[in-house]
């Protein structure tokens, strides 16, 4: 049943629209039928609704409240009509509305457009569509706009290029189409959801098929605060929703021949049945980083330890254990320190240097090494880090400073071996990204749930060429080269190495004594740092 309201509000609508436009009076008709207006909190939506919506869609077209939802759907099984419905809903329910979309490209934008005008040919309503790029026919310079008169109010539909800039601009409700395959998908996310948060308002509607793991959608979907509604192939076929026919002859057929029939049946996952594709997965998955991360109300340091920082080092009962990941002028400079307690690391301080002078980063350094409980800082002495390395070495002791380089290989660990690896030898950055990886899947470390640490720990992938060498590559950008995440990876090799650095703790005591008397080195007896070589190149 229609409420009253609702009739005398269509009444009053079309009333007003009938003294501007005589053609606008229709708008009034579809309220009065229920199409369109809001319905009492009992009622149900018509079995068989003028626009003709499946079931799966009508529950997103009727959802007037949720605030921000995902919809990771199947290929065509109708996502941009669903949205096209929605925001065509959104001008008719709210009068005057702007309803911004963020399209991919071009052609689907322009497809958008079209789908919008479906639904208001389908409901009888007039809107005007205009392409407002002015003769541009780049993706950049989209900009297509659909208006729906209201009660004279005006309506809006704007369809624009998905960038950063685009989501800053509008003020009204949102939808990002396909926005797995934003290019900048974090950027935008970053840009709009405190305009969202802005208005209770303020709708927002994310839809997407997969395209791998490293891009927002993904991350939205993995961190579980955003509601999502899955609908597969396979789901809207067994409800009698779709019908699938063949690539190969046009018969009807199952989605487990489609599958049979799909010649790159990863591809055919991710598309149709809503598995997210693993070719491109990061070496730290999404699901990893989140479980390890801790509201600890910390935050990282910037060019300098703070003194909050500083007290908590100084604090801490267990031992610290860090890793450094020197850079100067194309990377950033960071130190990790993790609080060691038995087999749990827990993150308790960061500092991250932009474009510091080395002296002074090396104070930074030695403010840490003074600390009552420092155990280890592991230091990446691949180019410039080398001096660094060897300066706090020479002051700490090999015992408390060790140094990596980057570009060396050393003997496989354990966990390697069990992957079925016949080399005896590997990169050093791929043991040390194991082992980080080791620790994460142990859930023996936690971290600060930071954003920009958690991109930095996506960055890396573990790469294997055709011969079957294994690399771990890692993109860079302008807020890095995955620096945090090889900053944490040291850290834990500090941990690692531990033992061995005991081993030489009485010997450079020894050593110490010996240089400050004079003396010299005995003859024969390696240096410290000759020994901790010596013992490194045994690891396994």
């Amino acid at each position: 049943m229609i409420s009253w309201l609702t009739l005398k509000l269509a009444w009053a609508w079309g009333a007003t629209i009938a003294a501007e436009k005589l053609r606008y009076t229709v708008v009034a008709m579809i309220f009065a039928l229920g199409m369109l207006a809001t319905r009492d909190a009992n009622e149900v939506a018509p079995e068989k609704p003028l626009l003709g919506l499946r079931g799966y869609q009508s529950k997103v077209f009727w959802d007037r409240e949720t605030k921000t939802q995902i919809l990771h759907w199947s290929r065509q099984i109708g996502k941009s009509y669903t949205l096209a419905a929605w925001a065509c809903d959104r001008l008719l329910t709210f009068p005057g509305r702007l309803v911004t979309v963020l399209s991919n490209s071009r052609d689907n934008g322009a497809e958008f457009v079209l789908k919008c005008q479906d639904v208001c040919q389908k409901l009888g309503i007039a809107i005007e569509c205009e392409d407002l790029s002015g003769g541009d026919v780049r993706y950049e310079a989209m900009r297509f706009e659909v208006r729906i008169v209201v009660g004279g109010k005006i309506g809006r539909i704007k369809v624009l290029a998905a960038n950063p800039r685009t989501a800053r601009g509008f003020s009204g409700d949102l939808i990002l189409d396909e926005f797995a395959f934003h290019e900048d998908s974090r950027a935008i996310w970053e840009a709009a959801e405190p305009i969202i948060s802005s208005n209770p308002d303020y709708l927002c509607r994310i839809a997407s098929t997969g395209n791998g793991r490293q891009n927002m959608f993904y991350q939205l979907i993995s961190e579980g605060r955003i509601p999502y509604y899955r609908v597969r192939r396979s789901d809207a076929y067994a409800a009698g929703e779709i019908k699938i026919y063949s690539a190969i002859d046009g018969k009807e057929i199952t989605p487990d021949e489609a599958r049979a029939q799909a010649s790159d049946k990863r591809a055919y996952d991710q598309n149709y049945e809503c598995i997210f594709e693993d070719e491109n997965m990061p070496l730290l998955t999404q699901e990893l980083i989140s479980a390890a991360e801790r509201q600890t109300g910390y935050t990282a340091d910037h060019q300098q330890w703070s003194p909050a920082t500083v007290h908590r080092f100084h604090r801490a009962e267990g031992p610290l254990e860090a890793g450094w990941d020197i850079g100067r002028f194309k990377d950033l400079s960071v130190i990790t320190v993790f609080e060691r307690l038995g087999s749990l690391r827990r993150e308790i301080g960061q500092l991250v240097m932009e474009d510091v002078r080395s002296n002074l980063q090396t104070e930074q350094a030695r403010i840490l090494l003074r600390s009552r409980t420092m155990r280890r800082l592991e230091i990446d002495m691949t180019g410039m880090g080398v001096k660094f390395f060897e300066d706090l070495e020479d002051e700490f002791g090999p015992a408390m400073v060790g140094g990596v380089n980057f570009a060396t290989t050393e003997p496989v660990t354990t966990r390697i071996k069990t992957e079925g690896r016949a080399a005896t030898t590997a990169r050093v950055t791929e043991i040390m990204a194991s082992d980080l990886l080791g620790v994460f899947e142990d859930k023996s470390i936690e971290i600060f749930a930071d954003p920009e640490q958690r991109d930095d720990l996506r960055k890396p992938e573990k790469v294997t060429s055709p011969g079957g060498r294994v690399s771990i590559a890692s993109s860079r950008d302008k807020k890095g080269h995955a620096d945090r995440f090889w900053s944490i990876a040291l850290a834990v090799r500090a941990g690692y190495q531990n033992a061995e650095a005991g081993t030489f703790r009485r010997f450079h005591q020894l050593v110490r004594s010996i240089a400050e008397q004079g003396l010299g080195l005995v003859p024969g007896l390696l240096s410290s740092r000759q020994a901790q070589r010596s013992s490194r190149a045994c690891r396994g």
